[in-house]
């Protein structure tokens, strides 16, 4: 029987982990849970998800390099019979006690590579964010246990739980898709977090006396992002808002165009019930779409 870990072996796995590595001379960002964790979601990481920035090792000879550097490292074969590939873990405090560490490539899973100017080093998971400079620099005050958590950027994290959210759904195996319900609590505390700390939007003051609306984080990070990853993005923000809607104003404040996940009957209904023309003009919509089944989303 494997016990759940606690935040304190999350945080010895992650850092011996970043350590290995950088006897590599590597360079590397955490993703999935524990970048979520670093950025205020409440749940508590049950193992770490690393990238590592280089295209000169495999994941395999990653694993081994880092288990050759710390004896705390082991690995195992997968149970999947036909994979080629083995398990590294990290050997925590007592009987038979240990974290899974994934080693992830940029590419693998459509993570993106990450500039190394882009890295987060979160430094106080409490902190918040007031003013446009203070979003490039709201990992300037770490507390002393988080310090210097490499981290994915806060968009591309977000995005990256949303592809999760959509694979564990389509999935044909059972395990995957009962993993649904934890990632719409995460999507929706990351987007609460996005709201409250991440994703302000700056009001710049001229000279003259002028305002002008800032970037949102959207536009902010969509410089270097790949477009592909924005465009999926933007897929599954919309199909996500259609079963969420109450999420669809957390979304806007990111800068995403979710009225685009709107059909275009929706869009219409809501047309005519804002010209009072409502009742008549939607039974009738009604009664087109149940003949037609037909949405263009």
């Amino acid at each position: 029987m494997r016990y759940s870990v606690t935040s304190l072996e999350i945080d010895e796995a992650a850092r011996a982990t970043i350590a290995g590595l950088k006897r590599m001379s590597l360079n590397c960002c955490l993703v999935g849970s524990v970048a979520c964790s670093a950025y205020g979601m409440s749940r508590t990481p049950a193992d770490i998800d690393m990238v590592v920035l280089t295209s000169s090792y495999t994941q395999e000879e990653l694993k081994n390099r880092l288990v050759s550097y710390d004896p705390r490292f082991y690995t195992v074969a997968s149970k999947d019979p036909l994979a080629t590939y083995r398990v590294l873990w990290f050997r925590l405090s007592g009987y038979r006690r240990c974290c899974k560490v994934d080693l992830l490539l940029p590419g693998v899973m459509n993570i993106p590579l990450v500039p190394l100017e882009r890295i987060y080093r979160m430094k106080d998971h409490q902190s918040t964010v007031t003013s446009e400079s203070s979003l490039s620099s709201y990992y300037s005050t770490l507390s002393t246990r988080s310090a210097d958590y490499p981290l994915m950027p806060f968009l591309p994290l977000l995005l990256l739980k949303l592809q999760a959210w959509q694979d564990h759904g389509e999935s044909p195996k059972l395990y995957m898709r009962e993993k649904q319900p934890t990632d719409v609590k995460d999507i929706n505390e990351l987007l609460d977090l996005a709201v409250t700390k991440y994703a302000i939007v700056t009001v710049r003051v001229s000279a003259k006396g002028s305002t002008s609306k800032g970037q949102t984080l959207l536009e902010k990070e969509k410089i270097w992002l790949p477009a592909t990853f924005i465009r999926d993005g933007k897929t599954r923000v919309r199909k996500y808002v259609e079963m969420y809607p109450a999420s669809r104003r957390q979304w806007k404040v990111i800068g995403f165009d979710v009225d685009d996940g709107v059909s275009s009957a929706e869009k219409y209904s809501r047309e005519q019930v804002r010209l009072g023309k409502g009742d008549d003009n939607l039974r009738r919509l009604e009664s087109l779409m149940a003949s037609l089944a037909v949405d263009d989303y």
